[in-house]
């Protein structure tokens, strides 16, 4: 976990504040309460090279979604850059969580089949990896399960990375049931922020 924040930090460094594609988010005309959700606000980072962050959340299955986009003073991101991204966004998770004594992430990470999605083809270049894992939050009644999705994708100017997590239902088929769920909300998010 040092290796990757202090690979972070000297990339802050190396990079220049100047560089890089303006990576700022229009904020959408949408009424996000149609859709069961509602805003939680947007942030601007002091460093532009770490962009803007948008947040939702929804009581209906106690989801959050957060859209971040920055360059982090890079003028082209590459695939490997991205997949270096990723692995970031994921141990950065790991982290937070492992610091959450009411929230604990479960060792296993597996794939995103973001590839299997009916518009992949379409938001290809917003969001094109990424991977999920199940986290427990112990609550007085018990743990309650929850499914926890980093993703990242790139236009090669800017990333683009979403962070969401789900409360899983009891059901069998619960797992699958949240990826659809996903898959859903990503695709509003998508449509929302393009128009």
């Amino acid at each position: 976990m040092k290796k990757i924040v202090l690979g972070l930090l000297l990339g802050l460094l190396f990079s220049s504040p100047t560089l890089g594609k303006d990576c700022s988010i229009k904020t959408p005309t949408f009424d996000w309460s149609k859709k069961l959700w509602m805003f939680d606000g947007k942030e601007l980072y002091d460093d532009k090279r770490l962009g803007e962050s948008y947040h939702l959340k929804s009581p209906h299955r106690n989801k959050s979604f957060s859209y971040y986009t920055y360059n982090k003073g890079l003028n082209f991101i590459d695939q490997k850059t991205l997949d270096k991204e990723l692995s970031s966004a994921i141990g950065d998770m790991q982290y937070v969580y492992s610091k959450n004594n009411k929230k604990k992430l479960k060792d296993q990470m597996y794939i995103l089949p973001i590839d299997k999605f009916q518009k992949y083809l379409v938001m290809k270049n917003f969001i094109s990896k990424g991977e999920f894992g199940e986290s427990l939050f112990e609550t007085s009644t018990g743990s309650k399960r929850y499914l926890e999705i980093v993703a990242v994708g790139t236009d090669n100017y800017c990333f683009h990375k979403i962070r969401y997590s789900i409360q899983l239902p009891m059901a069998s088929d619960a797992l699958p049931y949240a990826l659809r769920i996903f898959e859903l909300d990503l695709e509003m998010f998508y449509e929302a922020m393009k128009n």
